[in-house]
């Protein structure tokens, strides 16, 4: 169990404060001698799983996020906080949706089943990612490396250790937060105005040789009113919103009780009309010793969230790209009020359309959500240096979802169906550990012993109903009784796993110089079948403090210098579903059978059991270095890894032959590797003036080494509209990389078309236009283009991420500033395929004003191919690298700027501090990425249709302390 963190203060004699973290010791006065300095060096004490180490004797792999005015931001989860403070950790937002949630690796994807971390928040293993304030949190350590099997069968994620606030000895002290501020679009795309969509799309018939065939829409002769523009609708659907966050901290204690609450309110308007997220939270954490050999304490939160938000992942109807496409020559209301639909006569021009106003005010989802945690715990001193602790953990979260579909009858796209659906989820989660720790010294000899025993169990139950046709869409009716179809779908379920876990741990060091750390993980898991339950993980560590030894005594500019290594075998339990050993059966009404054939219900299983399947796991490698400098002033941290993943779990699809559809099989080999910098320098005061400085950068290659009997997977549930499937996952390549064309320019005049030609003499664009594409053939290739000539055009995984941060104060002002960028990613810009493709996807949308920039005979320094409305060309249609674009950024994610007042003005207020505060997110961004925002996140492995972008925000805040 985590032993948590208690900031104390450090005092120079020169009057220099440090917070170092969690020593439990009384202040100490270092002497201001060098050797005496060295000597004594600044030793954090750092959570590092099921209890606590000296940072110099720590051998493996940990890094701490730096948290610097953490309590200035406005920020939705721990995601967000990690973002660029620990090397080793990628968080990439998925879009900035307000209710969304950034993907978090340590040390890469690991396979096919993906995996995420493990957080363990005061001790407690959580499933998935738990929704706890930001501004609760005092410290957050990473297991990257092989340390983190101590968690056994779901550590080869990684492991995210997270403490929260503890109350200190002294008075009662009241700290009182509040924010406000207002969030916009950093960067929107731009349509045609009604005038050029015309014009565009008359040129797009006329060079396709379709002008005969031009939609009524597009004749400016006979349609005038189709040239006035009436709506901006980017404009119409962006918004400024708001934000709101109210956080209030209570903390105190004696010798005896200590003692901590902290209730936050976070309001927040998304940037999208009729989009946002809100949340509630209280926390209580206490601490009191009973006895010299007796200590009790609890852990309890309460979380309530709740959002509406919007669909802006599909190419069909996102709210973006529907805005893009929608006619600006139609108003956003009738005369009458009501939404707009196309103009009827010319509506045929248009093609399938939606008010993308009318869309998101009619959004209509309640998902209020809630998480409770008990946690009591109790630690027994049984002798010298000899403790038990038993620790209790029960948490329950509640999710709801209420939608409703209202039917959609303006011209354009109609739905005059309307339904009503319903959701329910409960999780429920118990886990209990029983831990033993020894300390012993022997001379210089010291070890440190953990033993420990685990068992958890989570039960999921839930069930969703769907009825149809509302007569009345009022609020008051929206329930399911009042659906007028009788048709209902009704869908139930529960679901039991349990984890039982044995643990060991033995930390050697000898007169701190040489360390050693031996520790092993046995889990049993419900998950798969009996033969296969239990396994074990395991991981030695050792590290060498050459910085103590005689000969480096006489170099005084180097304070620590530390070499670390690991290696360890940890588990992944990710990709196993519930119906892998013992699959449900589904349930089918419309089986003949019997000894009359007639119409039955039957049951039966679609997947095929697998006895013999079992957990992944990954074997880890890491070589390390801490060093730090000029009398621990700058610090650096280095680390190189391997990390090999196997036995991942694929759903393979089985021939037709067989009774069943599926099953669920190991396979498969994935490597990641790379290297990882964490640098910090702090300055010496100057009079009034002090600052510091942090920066981490981490480098990765991800590479697929074998799969499931195949040498590559067509991932075609990621595509753009059906018509661009660019992913795949294919051995010896990085996984979800981009495969098509390479293109080389556009074709400028018929003699460059007809001097293509393959080895042999055939051409290999023999329909080619001037103003097509050139899309290359692979070396040694012949014939005309086809899949074969496909090649690796990238992947959305970034070759390297990187943050920076700066912290400064001068007098009673402080800055901090936070850079945050990754490089070498690749996005798929799906955007292109319909906003620059005249009537290419079937439908005649308006379109991004790039288009204006197409090929011409005069105008032949563009990338942009010649309009031809339908693609005869295939320009579009085809995968290739005029989709991948860089994805590269570089943002400075936050600045902040405060001002306290003055000492003696608290005196006479009474009060111990006030601070006013200005802070802004995502103030500006360095891309040449052509969308809306680079942060497209990777639940669609990079591929953008439209996502919404993240918000600009400016907030300013007050901090009052009583």
């Amino acid at each position: 169990m985590n032993v948590f963190k208690v900031p104390v203060s450090v005092t120079y004699l020169t009057g220099r404060v440090l917070l170092i973290g969690a020593i439990s010791a009384s202040p100490l006065f270092l002497s201001q001698k060098k050797d005496s300095i060295k000597e004594k060096s600044i030793d954090e004490v750092i959570v590092v799983g099921y209890g606590t180490q000296k940072k110099s004797k720590v051998s493996g792999a940990v890094a701490e996020a730096s948290l610097d005015k953490l309590s200035s931001r406005s920020l939705s989860g721990i995601g967000e906080v990690l973002q660029g403070k620990a090397p080793g950790v990628t968080v990439v937002n998925e879009g900035g949706d307000p209710n969304g949630s950034p993907k978090v690796n340590i040390r890469g994807l690991g396979g096919v089943n993906g995996e995420t971390p493990l957080y363990v928040v005061d001790g407690v293993v959580f499933n998935g990612t738990p929704n706890i304030n930001p501004n609760d949190i005092q410290d957050i350590s990473v297991l990257k490396d092989a340390s983190a099997a101590i968690y056994g069968a779901r550590s080869s994620g990684g492991v995210i250790l997270i403490t929260t606030k503890r109350g200190k000895k002294g008075t009662l002290t009241v700290d009182f937060d509040v924010k406000y501020g207002i969030n916009q679009a950093w960067r929107l795309k731009e349509s045609l105005n009604a005038a050029e969509f015309q014009d565009v799309m008359r040129q797009a018939y006329d060079n396709a040789g379709k002008l005969n065939s031009l939609p009524l829409a597009f004749n400016a002769d006979k349609y005038s009113d189709g040239r006035i523009t009436r709506t901006n609708w980017m404009d119409e659907i962006f918004r400024t919103g708001t934000i709101q966050e109210y956080n209030v901290n209570l903390g105190g204690g004696n010798e005896k009780s200590r003692f901590f609450v902290g209730m936050n309110h976070r309001n927040l308007e998304g940037i999208l009309l009729n989009t946002q997220a809100k949340r509630y939270n209280f926390r209580v954490n206490s601490e009191h010793k009973v006895k010299d050999w007796l200590t009790i304490g609890e852990n309890m939160y309460y979380n309530y969230s709740d959002g509406n938000t919007a669909n802006t992942k599909n190419g069909y109807t996102g709210a973006l790209v529907a805005a893009m496409y929608y006619p600006p020559n139609v108003s956003v209301y009738t005369p009458t009020g009501a939404y707009s639909g196309l103009p009827t006569d010319v509506a045929g021009g248009y093609g399938d359309m939606i008010n993308p106003v009318a869309y998101l005010k009619r959004i209509s989802i309640q998902n209020p959500t809630h998480e409770i945690l008990i946690n009591p715990y109790i630690e027994v001193a049984l002798a010298k240096d000899l403790k038990f602790r038993s620790n209790f953990s029960q948490t329950f979260k509640l999710g709801n979802i209420k939608e409703f579909t209202s039917r959609v009858l303006e011209v354009g796209k109609i739905f005059d169906t309307n339904n009503l659906e319903y959701q329910s989820n409960t999780v429920a989660t118990s886990l209990a550990e029983q831990l033993l720790t020894y300390k012993f010294t022997w001379g210089k000899h010291h070890f440190d012993a953990l033993a420990g025993f685990t068992f958890q169990k989570t039960t999921e139950e839930g069930f969703r109903a769907k009825a149809f046709d509302f007569r009345s869409e009022a609020e008051a009716f929206r329930y399911l009784q009042n659906a007028a179809d009788t048709n209902k779908e009704v869908y139930s379920y529960k679901y039991k796993q349990a984890l039982i876990s044995y643990l060991a741990r033995v930390n050697y060091d000898y007169a701190g110089k040489y360390m050693i750390s031996l520790l092993g993980r046995r889990d049993g898991t419900s998950l798969v079948s009996k033969q296969n339950q239990f396994a074990n993980y395991y991981s030695v560590s050792g590290a060498w403090v050459v910085s103590k030894e005689n000969f480096l005594n006489e170099i005084s500019w180097l304070s620590n210098l530390k070499l670390r290594g690991s290696y360890g075998i940890l588990g992944n339990l990710g990709g196993i579903s519930y119906q892998a050993v013992n699959p449900l059966m589904v349930r089918d009404n419309n089986i003949i059978f019997g000894q009359d054939p007639s119409q039955n219900i039957a049951y039966y299983a679609t997947t095929k059991p697998n006895s013999d399947l079992k957990w992944g796991k990954s074997e880890q490698t890491n070589f390390g270095v801490d060093a730090s400098f000029l009398h621990n002033s700058l610090s650096l941290q280095f680390d190189y890894f391997v990390k090999n993943s196997t036995d991942q779990i694929f759903n393979v699809n089985l021939s037709s032959t067989e009774t069943y559809i599926d099953r669920y099989v190991n396979a498969g080999l994935f490597q990641d590797k790379g290297f990882e910098v964490g640098i910090n320098y702090n300055s010496k005061k100057t009079g009034d003036f002090t600052y510091s400085v942090g920066a981490t950068f981490s480098q990765l290659k991800n590479t697929v080494k074998q799969l499931a009997g195949v040498d590559e997977i067509f991932v075609n549930s990621n595509n753009v509209r059906g018509v661009l499937k660019p992913t795949r996952i294919k051995v010896g390549e990085s996984l979800y990389s981009y495969y098509g064309y390479k293109t080389d320019g556009i074709f400028q005049n018929q003699a460059e078309i007809d001097n293509y030609k393959d080895a042999n003499g055939n051409l290999i664009q023999p329909n080619a236009k001037p103003g097509d594409i050139k899309f290359l053939k692979k070396d040694g290739n012949t014939g005309t283009l086809n899949n074969n000539d496909f090649v690796n055009l990238g992947n959305p995984y970034p070759k390297f991420s990187y943050g920076l941060s700066y912290n400064m104060t001068w007098k009673n002002f402080d800055l901090n500033l936070f850079f945050q960028g990754v490089y070498g990613n690749k996005i798929f810009n799906g955007l292109k395929f319909i906003s620059l493709n005249p009537g290419g996807t079937g439908q005649n949308y308006n379109m991004d004003r790039d288009i204006l920039n197409a090929w011409t005979p005069q105008n032949t320094n563009t990338n942009i191919p010649k309009l031809m409305q339908g693609d005869p060309g295939g320009n579009y249609s085809k995968v290739s690298d005029f989709y991948v674009e860089d994805g590269s950024y570089l943002r400075l994610k936050n600045l902040t700027v405060g001002y306290s007042l003055p000492q003696e003005l608290y005196k006479k207020l009474d009060v111990n501090k006030i601070r006013v505060y200005v802070t802004t997110n995502n103030l500006f961004t360095m891309t040449k990425y052509t969308g809306f925002d680079p942060e497209v996140g990777m639940e669609t492995y990079g591929v953008d249709t439209g996502r919404y972008p993240q918000a600009r925000s400016f907030i300013f805040g007050l901090e009052v302390g009583f």
